[in-house]
């Protein structure tokens, strides 16, 4: 099933569309003075899962921006919110952090992982840390606000008893950036989620 989806501010227009036994969504994130709007997901892929492995996996990757030369986001932690039931946290799996988002346009990386119950979930909870994230611009370390450390990125997945379950996060530095007018930058979160169910 893939779907599209766009919302901003109190506005949706869904339209759904079959194809085969893929589910797929599109969403995109835009988090501005602390509030969240989700807007697209898709699912695609044929993962598998290695015996006594993880059964659901989220990874990082990042669109391409000219504006700074790094963005480097210090991710705290990373949870699986299910239709029932108490939240899931994720084991973080980062080699560095904070990660560099511009070294991922050509890439992506194992966020987190974890044994999860099977079943329906809602939706991710990423949690930020301003303090420990700034944008390099001009060789120059600059301040990076983070008006809502807490992303929830929503569209539901499905994590099943067999396989794997994996989630794809693309952050999309050219629409998440604002320059603020001391030269500091803002980050209000654009993000696209794939997700690839067995």
């Amino acid at each position: 099933m893939r779907a599209s989806a766009s919302a901003c501010g109190s506005g949706a227009n869904t339209k759904w569309r079959w194809s085969g036994m893929w589910k797929s969504l599109r969403l995109s994130c835009c988090a501005l003075m602390g509030v969240v709007v989700l807007v697209l997901p898709a699912c695609d892929g044929s993962p598998t899962s290695p015996s006594g492995g993880p059964n659901l996996v989220v990874k990082l990757t990042d669109d391409h921006t000219d504006d700074v030369d790094e963005v480097n986001i210090f991710f705290a932690s990373v949870t699986a919110n299910p239709m029932d039931g108490p939240p899931e946290i994720l084991e973080l799996a980062l080699e560095q952090n904070p990660q560099d988002l511009l070294v991922l346009q050509d890439a992506v990386i194992t966020l987190a992982t974890s044994v999860v119950e099977p079943g329906e979930y809602a939706s991710l909870t990423i949690n930020l840390d301003q303090e420990e994230s700034n944008v390099v611009e001009a060789d120059e370390e600059r301040s990076l606000r983070i008006p809502s450390q807490e992303i929830k990125i929503l569209g539901g997945f499905a994590v099943s008893e067999d396989g794997v379950t994996t989630v794809t996060l693309d952050f999309q530095a050219d629409e998440s950036l604002v320059k603020l007018g001391n030269g500091d930058w803002l980050l209000t979160p654009v993000i696209t989620m794939e997700v690839a169910v067995p």
